[in-house]
C-alpha cells in the first residue's frame, strides 16, 4: 500500500514543546536536541535502518541507498543496478558494510550489499507479480521476517534463519479481510520482541489487526484493534514494544492528514486488549519509537512526543521544523536517533 556524494551536517538547535491547553504536567519527555543533516538527495526516505551511533543505512526512491558511518557527518549516496526506478522502502541493517533492502512494488527483489552499497547481488525474488512488501525485521543476525501484502488470497510473509541468504514463505497465517493488507511507510509493521514474539500491523479492511506470533514465526493468531479502519488508507502503520514491553501501533488515515481519530493504541498483554489516549497525537502518524521513557511519533503534519502520567502515554505537539517528516528510529544504544522524511530531509535526535 502506500502508493505504494558526501555532505556535511548541519547546526545543532535546541527544541522543546508546544504549549498545550489545558495546562498539565509536563511529561518526561520535555527536550531532544535536533541536528539536520544533507543527505544528498531529494527524494521522500522511508526505509531507516540504525546499526550503531555512527552506522545508519536508509533506502530511497530510484534504488538508491545512503549510508553512514560516522553519525551522519558524511551521507554516500549510491544506486543498487537492480532497483533502478524502484523505492527501497525496506531496509535492515547488520554493520558498515552488510545490509539487505527490499523493492516495494514491482519488481519485488529482495537485495544484498556486502561492500558498503558498492554492488549488489539479488537474494530473493517474486514470481507472482503481485507482492508489495511493507516491511523487514530481525530478532538477531540470523532470524527475520519481511511482511508483503496479500498475495493470491493469502498474506505473505517470508522468514530467513541464515541471516538473510535465503527465505521462506509461512504458510501459518490468518486469512486477510476484506481489503486488508500493510502500509509501506516507514519500515515499521513488523515488531519483534523477546521469546520469539513477532507483531504485524495491517489496515485497510473493516478493522485493523496485529497479526502476532510467539514462536518465530510458526503459528500466527490475529488480534482487533481499536485503530481508524474502513478505507484502503486507513489502519496501523507502525509497530513497537517500549522497553517495558508495552505493545504500540500507530497510524490513522493517511488520506486524512489532521485526523487524530484512531491513530494511536497500546497494549499492556500482548495485544489481547488495547487502550487508547485521551490526547491523542495531532494526526495521522507513519511511525513511532519508545527510548527511557520517552516517546516520538511522527507524521506528515509534524512531531509529536510522548511521556508517562497517570499510567498513559500522554502526547504533545511540537514546533519542530520538520517538513513531512515519515520514519524515526534509535540505534540499540537509545543514546541518538534518526527521523527522515520528505525532500530528503534527515534530522539526527538526542534525548536531553
Amino acid at each position: 500500500m502506500m502508493g505504494k556524494v558526501a555532505v556535511a551536517g548541519g547546526a545543532v538547535c535546541m527544541l522543546v514543546l508546544a504549549a498545550c491547553s489545558p495546562p498539565q504536567e509536563t511529561p518526561a519527555a520535555t527536550a531532544w536536541s535536533l541536528t539536520p543533516q544533507e543527505s544528498g538527495v531529494s527524494t521522500s526516505l522511508r526505509g531507516l535502518s540504525i546499526v550503531s551511533n555512527e552506522v545508519v543505512w536508509i533506502g530511497a526512491p530510484g534504488g538508491q541507498v545512503l549510508r553512514t558511518v560516522d553519525g551522519g557527518e558524511h551521507w554516500h549516496v549510491t544506486t543498487a543496478n537492480l532497483a533502478e526506478g524502484a523505492d527501497l522502502r525496506s531496509a535492515h541493517g547488520f554493520d558498515a558494510n552488510t545490509a539487505l533492502f527490499i523493492t516495494a512494488g514491482q519488481p519485488a527483489r529482495i537485495l544484498r550489499t556486502e561492500d558498503g552499497g558498492a554492488t549488489f547481488r539479488l537474494i530473493w525474488e517474486d514470481e507472482s507479480g503481485a507482492a508489495f512488501f511493507d516491511s523487514l525485521a530481525f530478532w538477531d543476525d540470523q532470524r527475520g521476517l519481511a511482511f508483503s501484502d496479500p498475495v493470491d488470497g493469502a498474506f505473505l510473509v517470508l522468514r530467513t534463519l541464515d541471516g538473510g541468504a535465503s527465505w521462506t514463505a509461512l504458510d501459518t497465517l490468518p486469512d486477510p479481510l476484506d481489503g486488508e493488507a500493510g502500509f509501506a511507510a516507514s519500515n515499521s509493521s513488523i515488531a519483534l520482541g523477546p521469546e520469539g514474539c513477532a507483531y504485524i500491523g495491517t489496515g485497510g479492511g473493516v478493522v485493523a489487526r496485529v497479526l502476532r506470533s510467539c514462536d518465530f514465526g510458526d503459528s500466527w493468531t490475529a488480534l482487533d484493534t481499536p485503530m481508524a479502519a474502513g478505507s484502503g488508507g486507513a489502519g496501523i502503520f507502525a509497530v513497537t514494544i517500549s522497553a517495558d514491553g508495552v505493545l504500540a501501533v500507530s497510524g490513522g488515515d493517511y488520506q486524512q492528514p489532521d485526523a487524530r481519530a484512531g491513530n494511536f493504541a497500546l497494549s499492556r498483554d500482548a495485544g489481547e486488549s488495547w487502550m487508547t489516549v485521551a490526547s491523542p497525537p495531532g494526526g495521522y502518524r507513519s511511525d513511532l519509537v519508545e527510548q527511557s521513557g520517552r516517546w516520538l511519533s511522527v507524521g506528515t503534519n509534524g512531531v509529536d512526543t510522548g511521556g508517562w502520567q497517570d499510567d498513559q502515554i500522554v502526547w504533545q505537539p511540537t514546533v519542530w521544523p520538520i517538513e513531512a517528516p515519515n520514519a524515526v528510529a534509535f540505534a540499540p544504544s537509545g543514546e541518538v536517533g534518526w527521523i527522515i522524511g520528505a525532500n530528503g530531509g534527515i534530522w539526527r535526535v538526542r534525548p536531553q
